[in-house]
């Protein structure tokens, strides 16, 4: 791939997730997650985040509520907040057409409006890093928020600079359901930043997305949750196993610590 043809990681500098999970991409992703995986992201909270049925638990962002949707059917009391109307009305329909209650609410997962009100919350899906250093860092500060002492939180990415840097290509293609893509990423060491271009085909359709992710270290991560209130107690593999060289995507479970007090 010449220079020439990689993604500009200036892409970093505009607030691209507002609008990319809508649309084309929205079918690309719903395409390439299996539908059982929502089964197996459940199972691994009640086992190993915290999550409990009965609890109060926030999918933060929810997308279209597939974890959310899937948890409540087993009898967690859980909330979903997404930036995206369009996706939080998808997820209002997977809900009902499931037969079961989740509250939902259109927000940005920095603004969230609950203090201490979840013994529970979790962030899926290589759904963080997509902000700058300082909207990431308010975001788990929210996180903390919601939380009340004690409350778990879970997190799980393959943007992750030991996961990810290894095994980086350039340029990759294949299928996905209806779709031909082809998807070509550049990662800039500086800023830390990877931009990723998406060229989608679907019969006639010819549509080209742009995104740029944080890739952070484990380190990084580690003092970004310290930073916020978090005990960091664990790093997962995918399976419930403890995070190694062959995970393909890491599971931060983690324990909020009740709020400093201020110096009087």
């Amino acid at each position: 791939m010449n220079e020439s043809d990689a993604p500009s990681p200036s892409y970093r500098d505009t607030e691209w997730w507002r609008e990319h999970f809508a649309g084309s991409m929205l079918d690309l992703w719903r395409a390439i997650v299996p539908p059982e995986q929502a089964a197996a992201d459940a199972d691994f909270l009640l086992t190993h985040g915290g999550v409990r049925p009965g609890s109060r638990v926030l999918d933060l962002p929810c997308g279209e509520g597939r974890v959310a949707i899937e948890l409540a059917a087993r009898g967690v009391r859980a909330t979903g907040v997404d930036i995206s109307p369009g996706q939080i009305e998808a997820a209002r329909r997977n809900a009902a057409a499931r037969g079961v209650d989740v509250e939902w609410l259109v927000a940005d997962m920095r603004a969230v409006p609950w203090a201490a009100a979840f013994g529970a919350a979790f962030c899926w899906g290589d759904s963080f890093g997509y902000m700058d250093d300082a909207g990431n860092r308010d975001f788990l500060a929210a996180a903390h928020r919601v939380l009340i002492p004690g409350g778990r939180w879970a997190m799980e990415m393959q943007m992750l600079a030991e996961v990810l840097l290894p095994r980086l290509q350039p340029r990759v293609s294949g299928r996905a359901g209806e779709f031909r893509v082809e998807v070509r990423r550049r990662y800039d060491a500086q800023s830390g930043r990877l931009a990723v271009e998406y060229e989608l085909a679907r019969g006639s359709l010819r549509e080209t997305r742009q995104a740029s992710y944080r890739i952070h270290t484990i380190d990084e991560l580690r003092a970004l949750l310290e930073r916020a209130g978090f005990r960091v107690d664990r790093l997962s593999a995918r399976n419930g196993s403890d995070f190694g060289p062959a995970a393909d995507r890491l599971r931060v479970l983690c324990t909020a610590l009740p709020a400093a007090r201020p110096h009087s």
